[in-house]
């Protein structure tokens, strides 16, 4: 039963980055724009139920982010990975700024607290020290959110009603794509890896030792 879980697991997960490659491969190495060629709402402060998820989960995995971010800051010793968590802490804190200036005007509230989800997460990369708190951080803020986000981004870009939010969104997806790109380049992340690492308890990439730093 858990093998077949953690198949089924790693198959979501190579669709996903799936896309995702295929997105940073068009040209100007970014996601697509979905906003391209929409027709404009009628008003723009209308919202509909994608709107409405968008800041829910934008507003959690920015939580998730910054914690973590602030976390490596604490934690780590390399120099490599500071300096991609700090760059993480900004992508997050914009998107925030946006989504509490919006989101009241539409009267819908960005979370402030961690679901359960992130609690646990948290908890977790609380006991790890060293090289394996490192492994993690790039797995999970890294390769793990910007998955994610890329996800829960191109959704609110394509199928999104909210003028504002769809700019929010469409903002964030060149930096959301570079950060994978930087995280999959510390972490030698690729395609293949991805069913082999999940079926492979305990499977890791070597910490980074260089002083690459994210854009």
């Amino acid at each position: 039963m858990i093998k077949k879980i953690l198949t089924s697991v790693g198959l979501v997960a190579f669709g996903l980055l799936t896309s995702l490659l295929i997105g940073t491969a068009l040209p100007g190495d970014n996601f697509v724009n979905a906003q391209t060629n929409r027709t404009a709402p009628a008003r723009t402060n209308q919202l509909n139920a994608i709107d409405r998820q968008y800041v829910q989960d934008a507003g959690q995995l920015s939580l998730a982010g910054i914690s973590l971010g602030k976390l490596a800051l604490q934690r780590s010793t390399n120099a490599s990975i500071k300096q991609f968590a700090q760059a993480e802490i900004n992508e997050q804190v914009d998107v925030r700024n946006s989504l509490s200036r919006i989101a009241p005007k539409l009267g819908v509230t960005v979370p402030s607290t961690p679901n359960a989800k992130n609690q646990a997460l948290s908890a977790r990369m609380s006991q790890l020290r060293g090289e394996n708190f490192d492994r993690a951080f790039l797995q999970e803020a890294g390769i793990n959110a910007h998955l994610e986000n890329a996800a829960v981004y191109q959704r609110e870009a394509a199928f999104g009603q909210n003028q504002d939010l769809i700019a929010v969104a469409n903002k964030a997806l060149p930096t959301i794509s570079t950060h994978f790109n930087t995280a999959s380049s510390l972490t030698n992340y690729r395609v293949a890896q991805v069913i082999q690492g999940i079926n492979t308890p305990g499977t890791s990439g070597a910490v980074p030792q260089n002083n690459t730093a994210p854009q």
